[in-house]
Formats: C-alpha cells, sequence, structure tokens
C-alpha cells in the first residue's frame, strides 16, 4: 500500500454471546427455559396456565432485548436503583476536612482513589523519580508518565501513519508481560494563565537587551496567553502484583519497576510522543487542580518556583462533593462525564478524536480518557476465534436477509484472527469525556458545544 495515502481504521468488535433468533445468550436461555415449563404446564395443568406463563416469559425477555445507549432495560434499571439506594443512604455527599467525620481531619480523594496510597521512590534505570500509587485491595500499582506529543503539524502523511503504526505497537506489546492490567491516556485542557511564558520571556531577556525590545516581549507574554488553553497529556499504566513479596511491600514492586520503567517511556518515541514518569508531587497536584480547579494558578506559581505546595495523597481532595444523578458538584467547579456506549460503525482516519482533542473556548476545562485493557496473547488467541464463532452464528441466525451490522461483524472478527496470526496484540477499550465548569449555569452551553464535536 501506498504510504502516502492516508490508511482507514475500524473500531472492532463489541464482545459479546448471541443466542437464537440473534437475541442475547442470557435472553435464549430465559426464552428455552420459560417455552419449556409454558409446554409442560401447558399438557398437565392446563393451556391456560401455559398461555400465562408464556406471556410472563415474553415479558420478562423484552427488557433483556430492548437496549438503550448499550444496555438493556434491566442494566438500565439496576443503575436507577443503585443511585437510589446511594441517595438513600447518603453516600452521594462528600465531607472531608477538620470539621468532617474523617479521622484526623484530612481531605483524602473520594471514591477509589480513597482507597491508594502514594509513595515515592528515588530514581528509575535512568535517574528519574517517580510516584507509584497502590491498590492494596487487588494488588495493583500504577506509574503515570507526563507525555509532550509533538503534535502532526509539520508532518508529512508517511510520517504521521508510522507514528500511529508505532502507537498500535506500543499497545500491543503491553499484553506480553502478563503484569499490566490496564493502560490509561489522558488528555486535559486547562485555561492557560501564562505564568509559564512570562517565566521563560523573562529567563531568556539579558539586562543589556534594548528597552523596547524587552518591552515587546513582556508584553506579548501577558497578551498571547489570553484566553488561551493548555493542553496536558498523561499516561498510567497499572501493573498486578504476581509474587508474595511485591504484593505485600511496596518497596519490591518500586524496585522492580523501576528498571523496566525505562522501556516503557522510552518505546513512546516512535509514536512522536516524549514521556517521563511523574513525581508524587506531580501526580497530587494533578489530582488536586482536577477536583479543585481554582487552585490551578498556586499550582502552576509552585511549580515554575520549584516550591512546595503544602499538599499531600491524604490532603489533596476537595472539601466538598455531591453526586447528582447527571452531574458531579465540587470544590469551585462543576463537572459532566460522557461515556462511550459504542463506538464508529464505519471505517476512519487516525484524526477521528482531533474534534475533541482540540481546545475549545466554549470548554476551557475537559479532558479525554482512553483506556485500554491489554489482553494476553494466549488469551488473546482464544477471545478472537471464539468472537468469530459468534459472528458466524449471528449471521447465520435469524431472518434469510442478512443484516448489515452482522456482515460487518463477521469481517471485523475475521480481519482480528489473520492480525492475530501475524503478531498482533488484542486489547480492550473504552472512553470517557469530561467537562468542568465553574458554575452550573454554564454547564448546558458547554455540554452542546462537546455533544456536536
Amino acid at each position: 500500500m501506498d504510504q502516502s495515502i492516508r490508511p482507514l481504521y475500524s473500531s472492532g468488535t463489541v464482545p459479546k454471546k448471541t443466542g437464537f433468533f440473534g437475541l442475547s445468550l442470557k435472553a435464549s436461555m430465559v426464552a428455552m427455559g420459560g417455552a419449556v415449563l409454558a409446554l409442560i404446564s401447558a399438557v398437565f395443568i392446563g393451556p391456560k396456565v401455559g398461555l400465562v406463563l408464556a406471556i410472563i416469559t415474553v415479558a420478562s425477555i423484552a427488557p433483556m432485548a430492548i437496549t438503550v445507549r448499550g444496555r438493556s432495560i434491566y442494566e438500565m434499571a439496576e443503575i436507577l436503583m443503585q443511585w437510589l439506594k446511594r441517595k438513600h443512604n447518603g453516600s452521594t455527599v462528600y465531607r472531608s476536612g477538620p470539621h468532617s467525620r474523617i479521622p484526623g481531619g484530612l481531605r483524602p480523594l473520594p471514591g477509589v482513589l480513597s482507597e491508594m496510597t502514594l509513595h515515592e521512590w528515588s530514581s528509575d534505570g535512568l535517574g528519574n523519580p517517580f510516584g507509584i500509587l497502590h491498590l492494596k485491595r487487588f494488588n495493583e500499582y500504577t506509574i503515570v508518565l507526563e507525555c509532550h506529543p509533538g503534535g502532526d503539524e509539520a508532518l508529512t502523511v508517511d510520517e504521521m501513519n508510522i507514528m500511529t503504526a508505532e502507537w498500535g505497537r506500543y499497545i500491543a506489546q503491553l499484553s506480553l508481560p502478563g503484569d499490566i492490567v490496564a493502560a490509561t491516556v489522558v488528555v486535559e485542557s486547562v485555561p492557560s494563565s501564562g505564568q509559564r511564558l512570562f517565566s521563560e520571556v523573562e529567563s531568556e531577556i539579558v539586562p543589556t537587551a534594548p528597552d523596547l525590545a524587552a518591552e515587546v516581549m513582556y508584553q506579548s507574554a501577558e497578551i498571547i496567553p489570553s484566553g488561551q488553553t493548555s493542553t496536558f497529556a498523561r499516561l498510567s499504566i497499572t501493573f498486578k502484583a504476581m509474587n508474595n513479596e511485591t504484593r505485600q511491600d511496596w518497596e519490591a514492586m518500586a524496585a522492580e519497576l523501576a528498571n523496566r520503567l525505562p522501556a516503557f517511556y522510552r518505546d513512546l518515541l516512535g509514536a512522536g510522543v516524549q514521556a517521563l514518569p511523574m513525581s508524587a508531587a506531580d501526580i497530587v497536584s494533578t489530582a488536586h487542580r482536577a477536583y479543585v480547579p481554582e487552585a490551578e494558578y498556586d499550582l502552576e506559581t509552585a511549580s515554575i518556583h520549584h516550591e512546595d505546595t503544602g499538599l499531600t495523597w491524604e490532603t489533596c481532595g476537595p472539601t466538598t462533593a455531591v453526586t447528582e444523578w447527571d452531574k458531579y458538584r465540587h470544590a469551585g467547579g462543576v463537572s459532566v462525564v460522557w461515556e462511550m456506549t459504542t463506538a464508529p460503525e464505519s471505517v476512519f482516519t487516525d484524526e477521528v478524536l482531533r474534534p475533541l482533542l482540540a481546545p475549545h473556548d466554549g470548554a476551557q476545562r475537559k479532558r479525554i480518557a482512553l483506556f485500554y485493557r491489554p489482553v494476553k496473547a494466549g488469551d488473546a488467541t482464544r477471545i478472537v476465534d471464539k468472537e468469530y464463532k459468534d459472528s458466524l452464528t449471528a449471521l447465520n441466525t435469524g431472518k434469510a436477509v442478512k443484516s448489515a451490522a452482522a456482515e460487518m461483524r463477521l469481517q471485523a472478527t475475521e480481519q482480528a484472527r489473520d492480525e492475530q496470526v501475524r503478531g498482533a496484540g488484542l486489547a480492550l477499550y473504552s472512553m470517557l469525556l469530561s467537562i468542568t465548569e465553574p458554575s452550573i449555569e454554564t454547564v448546558p452551553s458547554a455540554s452542546a458545544i462537546l455533544e456536536s464535536l
């Protein structure tokens, strides 16, 4: 293939099990059990009883077959019940600080992050210190890389194609060690304060510079960032502790990861990304900025002057947060999150996410999170074969005229088998998109902008 042509990509398939007449396997089992029970009841008890059981069976299957945004009616009802339960027991309201019930008056992060502990390791194999997050309940450790993508403004089509291929190879390689359970890419846009540019200009101007030139530089540093946004990118990789020593002692795991870590950020160079591990202090500042947006200026000032923020993992959370059905209120902001329920049905280029990734004046504080779950090589072959067989079953079941979706799924699973034989990896993936606004009044307009993108 001519590399100067922009290749097209597909989104893969959604793992599922097909039963009778295109229904899910669970719905098919309920239908078969209900039909057998209705038939036996009709024979031994009476046709009326059999008819009633048949109607009940159909009524039970319908909520399984009808889906809303990728979820069945039963699943939607379960989510609603969980929400009502949380609302009733008060767990949707978070309070921290000296006047809260949290021991010591601390301000830990809410949710699953409160179960994590953050440690600092002195250096990896190349002398870079890094923070390591430990989730003891699942014996998992997470390191975070601060990434600096090069952008594609000055790249040829060939170079962009190679970088895209290198990123795919990078994700595929994550399945080889066997202990990597997840990788998360976050691209975040935040309003720019201009402090970094001003500090850079100030360091470049020498005392002997002409007054007019120095004044032009200073004014440019003040005016250019006005109304602009800064973009940050991060890659977090989560490891599973594979032996008793690393499960019980985080230092043993950190020492092991210190030797392996450089390979994870050096391999990103082929994809046009420069990366370095984030220290514990950087991780704390990033988490605090997300929950307390108004602290952005102070955190940036401390970072520029290499000052201690005074924050720790136990005190970087918000003082208050309230989870609502369609939004999340926290200190100094209101956030809304969208979940990817279906991937693009047709093929697309490598620029498919450009509208969402690009800064936008109407939604200056937003973030996109792509989640990858690498599948081990042995399991990948079994899953790919299973999906291919299931797609054949779905295509040959039901109507005489096959649906385009069933044919496309068969083609996709067939391609996955071919790529698996050629050494490609397999990963499950999903995506979340979130915005954070200073008040509830600006949420509707920002939401409309994001949905249009």
